[in-house]
């Protein structure tokens, strides 16, 4: 078996395509692993569930600094908050929203209060940094 066939290379294609490891099921349960353990950092890592005080939308949320918020709206999320709706009801884009300025005002509460942290830890709890 040719190298370029160890990795899955489309035979005679002019590209490759990843590496299949078919041959080697630890080294394809490890590439899995880290793959899930990717995602959920990606995903979820660092991230805090925080309520909106208005409409109650349930969202996750990381600061990473003090002009940086990452927010992670779930399809409930939006279907329950009032300011989205409204945008969507008036043809709107609500993705060019940057958020809910009540959710907004309900992280900076969440900082405030000590529920969110206001940046991220020095060192990363899933070791990536």
């Amino acid at each position: 078996m040719t190298r370029a066939d160890e990795r899955g290379a489309a035979a005679g294609s002019g590209w490759a395509k990843a590496p299949q490891w078919a041959n080697d099921p630890d080294r394809a349960a490890a590439i899995a692993a880290a793959t899930a353990r990717d995602r959920r950092h990606y995903l979820t890592g660092g991230m805090t569930e925080i309520e909106c005080r208005s409409c109650h939308a349930l969202v996750m949320v990381k600061k990473t600094g003090a002009h940086h918020t990452s927010v992670q709206w779930n399809d409930d999320a939006l279907d329950q908050c009032a300011q989205i709706s409204e945008i969507r009801a008036s043809g709107g884009n609500a993705a060019l929203l940057p958020t809910c300025p009540r959710l907004s005002a309900s992280i900076d509460h969440g900082v405030a209060e000590g529920i969110i942290p206001n940046e991220s830890p020095a060192t990363d709890p899933d070791g990536y940094w």
